[in-house]
């Protein structure tokens, strides 16, 4: 006798269900196409009736039957990062679209980095011309110093489209590689913006079972890392609907997720820099948090579906753990210095995010004496958003 066993299960097992999404282009109709997989943690996705009953006097002592008033359905979704998984959740988290990564490479030995200036520059003509003040780009195919200028740069100022003035870390010397050995990387780049995104997310628990929800929006997300910890995080949920299936949704299909390698809190980390500066001082962990505030769901007389959206706007928050050495970064927040706060993540295979919060303030340190012979941390909660002039938050993405 051979094979398996059948009947074994009291229920279904966690390790049997899989989710996917599939963005919409109508708020609550599922396009026919295929969805895509996501990886997660876990879930709590489902659906609620909001039901109320007449406040009569029945002369029974019972009360009046109830009457469903509003149906909706949301909840989380939990993960632990990896590149290129959840940047449409991203996307729809911030109401952005992502820019299109460019590779400029140098043709003629026409790309120069230049010392002291911390200039980038072309002898060509718009070889720029697709770079965004502000954007993280990383320079490779530089040899001098044993390649010492390379890495990630931001651009601080683009002078015109042929002159770029870099931050983020020194030109170490000056040096214009031969040929096309030089190349210029600029980031896919998100910033908050005023586009609304819906999806429809389904979790299949077998062949012939599944649960979809039109019309999902991203209510908030939040995501955090530590010592001895992954990134992990999580997106609040919001959508139309919970509707019961036996097939999938779309076309049927679903790709697969993508594979990128887990960003843990040693080798995947890049470091804090505020305000171009890399941190002197051993972080202990971050954590943001993007909430777009007033978000919901809106019912008219008729149905009890919702009949339509609130997007909502957006507040960034997070926080800073710091081992405690000085009263530099509490000089910021007693003095309420506006900074911009940036950190990098990149996962095993060279992938990485930096996120940027470009308007911050260090706020509310807990700076405290816990006990004996125990290291003092320092911990800040990080006020986002405050310039209205410039992007509240940015996330630029480097494929390896």
């Amino acid at each position: 006798m051979s094979g398996s066993v059948t009947g074994y299960q009291a229920g279904i097992e966690t390790t049997d269900v899989t989710m996917s999404y599939v963005p919409e282009s109508v708020w609550g109709t599922t396009p026919n196409s295929a969805l895509t997989a996501i990886r997660i943690t876990s879930e709590s996705l489902s659906g609620q009736k909001n039901r109320t009953r007449p406040n009569e006097i029945t002369g029974s002592r019972r009360v009046s039957p109830a009457v469903t008033q509003q149906e909706s359905a949301g909840g989380s979704i939990n993960f632990n990062l990896s590149y290129g998984t959840f940047d449409d959740f991203f996307a729809g988290t911030l109401g952005g679209d992502w820019s299109a990564a460019q590779v400029i490479t140098g043709v003629a030995g026409d790309i120069t980095v230049t010392v002291t200036t911390n200039v980038l520059s072309s002898t060509t003509s718009n070889k720029f011309q697709n770079s965004v003040e502000g954007q993280w780009i990383e320079l490779r195919g530089f040899t001098a110093g044993g390649g010492a200028n390379n890495g990630f740069y931001r651009i601080a100022t683009k002078t015109n489209n042929q002159s770029l003035i870099l931050a983020g870390r020194a030109i170490v010397s000056t040096e214009t590689p031969a040929g096309t050995a030089a190349s210029v990387r600029n980031a896919g780049m998100l910033r908050n913006g005023d586009l609304v995104k819906s999806y429809t997310v389904q979790a299949r628990y077998a062949s012939n079972l599944w649960l979809r929800y039109a019309g999902l929006m991203i209510s908030s997300m939040s995501l955090s890392g530590g010592v001895g910890q992954f990134f992990t995080g999580s997106f609040q949920c919001a959508a139309r609907d919970e509707v019961s299936n036996t097939v999938g949704a779309g076309n049927g299909s679903v790709n697969a997720a993508p594979t990128g390698g887990f960003f843990d809190s040693v080798a995947a980390f890049g470091g804090v820099q505020i305000d171009d500066t890399a941190l002197t001082a051993v972080v202990n962990s971050v954590a943001l948090s993007v909430a777009r505030e007033g978000a919901g769901m809106d019912y008219g007389m008729g149905s009890a579906t919702a009949q339509g959206a609130r997007w909502g706007q957006v507040n960034v928050t997070g926080s800073l753990e710091l081992y405690f050495r000085d009263f530099t970064q509490y000089a910021l927040f007693k003095n309420e210095t506006r900074a911009r706060i940036a950190w990098r993540k990149r996962d095993p295979l060279g992938n990485s995010y930096i996120f940027t919060l470009p308007g911050a303030n260090l706020m509310n340190p807990n700076i405290t004496a816990n006990g004996p012979t125990q290291a003092i941390l320092a911990r800040f909660d990080i006020e986002g958003g405050n310039d209205l002039a410039i992007p509240a938050i940015q996330i630029d993405r480097f494929v390896a």
